[in-house]
């Protein structure tokens, strides 16, 4: 009778006959009874109202549970005692110890609690020696392929001496003088002559400092996974640069996640914008990471990783060449170069390369250019499949504009 819980045999009533509102009414003292009540035998304006209550409270749950939830941690209203296990044994407790910063190092800032947040505010206090270094270094390494500690992972006796020890203690204290500008700290790095130098090297230099670590010449790497894909999305102008948001699942070879987790699980790919959003976004499942990204040598994220490897292997070319979304991002690049480019190829292949690059092209560089052209214009050329196939590739809608 009731489908709101679950009723015993002494829950049950049988009437001979149906009964009135009032008699309704009475009975309905237990919530079956009344949740039954103001459905079906109230007056109607008070089942109107009811109905509204009903609704209003099913959206209001709705959109709680829309919210994204964040875990937080909060102190004790008393702290439990902490001790020194003997021998490391959890049930051979020795002496009491209460939480503090290293001794060698400043104190805790003057009427700062001693728990998290105190430990916070020693971490950005002026006098810390280690925070503003530790984030210059990174912020460098970021910029120019190596710290100025190489072993940015690691700032104590087994780490590396920093190649300019001056150079970064006056870029911390720049830092936490600027109020942590981020922004204002890389471009004082991008700005610098030394980031601006040619990455050209002589014989001698490279025999003298093969890893660049005296500066002598602009830096010279191989960009980080993430921005792989990203730079790639953006030259051909389909990176999605919104900020926030959910996770989200770009092309990915069919039925990789069965074949390598043994579980019936399925990647249900993107579509729309969502292909195009920046390499942050991308979706991890821990045990499949993502294979262009780790094809690129990103973090398998098992661990926390400050220091990437950077390798060079043929599979990243075919990833490339033959990865939908290096395939697609081309395809649309190319189009973007005949639609913004100009009249003639050699006026759009200056205008892609400027795109690209940054720059305009050298003789030698346009001269390279303009044989793959002819090179592609033969291969395509007289073969409609191919053609076909190629334009397949990607949801990006061929402009119709472009021959």
């Amino acid at each position: 009778l009731f489908p709101y819980t679950t009723l015993f045999r002494s829950d049950v009533a049988v009437y001979s006959r149906v009964l009135n509102r009032d008699e309704i009414s009475a009975l309905a003292s237990t919530k079956p009874s009344l949740l039954y009540y103001l459905e079906n035998a109230a007056a109607p304006e008070v089942r109107e109202q009811w109905a509204k209550l009903t609704q209003l409270r099913r959206e209001r749950e709705a959109l709680e549970r829309s919210f994204p939830t964040v875990m937080v941690m909060a102190e004790l209203p008393q702290r439990r005692p902490t001790h020194v296990l003997q021998r490391g044994q959890y049930d051979k407790p020795g002496e009491v110890v209460e939480p503090g910063v290293p001794a060698q190092l400043h104190p805790l800032p003057a009427g700062a609690p001693n728990n998290r947040l105190g430990f916070a505010q020693w971490l950005i206090a002026p006098e810390n020696p280690l925070t503003a270094r530790v984030a210059v270094n990174r912020f460098w390494q970021m910029m120019f392929g190596v710290g100025l500690v190489k072993t940015v992972e690691d700032f104590g006796l087994q780490g590396e001496w920093p190649s300019h020890p001056e150079l970064l203690d006056w870029m911390a204290t720049e830092f936490v003088r600027s109020g942590w500008d981020v922004k204002g700290l890389l471009k004082l790095m991008v700005t610098s002559a030394t980031y601006r130098q040619d990455s050209k090297a002589t014989p001698e230099l490279l025999q003298r400092d093969p890893e660049n670590r005296l500066l002598a010449r602009g830096a010279r790497f191989r960009v980080p996974a993430e921005s792989v894909r990203d730079t790639a999305l953006a030259v051909a102008g389909l990176l999605d640069a919104r900020i926030g948001g959910p996770s989200v699942k770009p092309y990915q070879p069919d039925g990789l996640w069965k074949e390598l987790t043994m579980q019936d699980m399925d990647y249900t790919q993107a579509h729309g914008r969502d292909l195009y959003r920046r390499s942050l976004y991308t979706f991890w499942k821990r045990t499949v990471a993502p294979p262009m990204l780790a094809n690129f040598d990103a973090a398998n994220r098992e661990a926390c990783v400050v220091r990437e490897s950077r390798t060079n292997t043929p599979l990243q070319a075919l990833n490339l060449m033959n990865d939908v979304q290096f395939v697609e991002a081309a395809r649309v690049f190319g189009q973007r170069m005949m639609l913004e480019g100009g009249a003639t190829p050699e006026e759009r292949l200056r205008h892609g390369f400027r795109l690209a690059t940054g720059r305009a092209p050298k003789a030698a560089e346009l001269e390279v250019l303009r044989g793959s052209l002819s090179y592609h214009l033969d291969y395509f050329a007289g073969d409609a499949k191919r053609v076909e196939q190629f334009l397949a590739q990607g949801e990006a809608p061929v402009d119709a504009r472009v021959d």
